[in-house]
């Protein structure tokens, strides 16, 4: 399992994708899973800007890694863990030989470059300045702790320079992952 974690507008789900394509293997985006299986309270949250619950992120997580052999077969998943008891899930499997994590890949972006990806990808929440602003106000609640956890408990995190064109990140992510 390797691991894309990034600022927003680092483009997680492209380089998770590209990657994917490179390894011939399997690829998911939490927020694509989010996107396609949250409704209600938590879908209004989402658009505004918001991490969804700890239980229904690992909920779906779970349900979409049942469909493959994590543990014959590399995939590359984006966008998870955010926090440090969705960390603790991610080390139990691990601990319980579900899956083993290859790498985590962690894309940083100045917030100017982010922005401007961010309302140039044409999602409709992404255009109010507001929620652009909160969901950098998350990650740097959430994804610091995480990434500080997940280095605690043995796991090596690449940190990838993602200001650069498509092919200039995908260079340094295979160059990381020594590929």
């Amino acid at each position: 399992m390797i691991i894309i974690l990034g600022t927003p507008g680092a483009g997680k789900t492209t380089q998770a994708r590209l990657l994917a394509e490179h390894l011939g293997c399997s690829w998911f985006s939490m927020g694509q899973l989010i996107r396609d299986n949250v409704t209600g309270k938590e879908r209004q949250e989402m658009l505004a800007g918001k991490i969804i619950s700890d239980q229904v992120t690992l909920d779906i997580i779970d349900k979409a890694l049942a469909k493959i052999d994590t543990n014959k077969q590399e995939c590359v998943f984006e966008g998870n863990p955010r926090s440090i008891p969705q960390a603790q899930w991610w080390l139990k499997q691990v601990e319980q030989g579900r899956f083993k994590i290859t790498a985590v890949i962690h894309l940083v972006a100045d917030a100017e470059v982010a922005e401007k990806r961010l309302v140039n990808r044409g999602r409709l929440d992404d255009h109010d300045e507001n929620v652009v602003e909160t969901r950098f106000d998350e990650y740097n609640k959430s994804i610091a702790p995480t990434l500080e956890y997940l280095k605690s408990h043995g796991v090596v995190i690449h940190q990838v320079d993602a200001n650069g064109t498509i092919e200039e990140e995908a260079g340094l992510i295979n160059k990381a992952l020594g590929i």
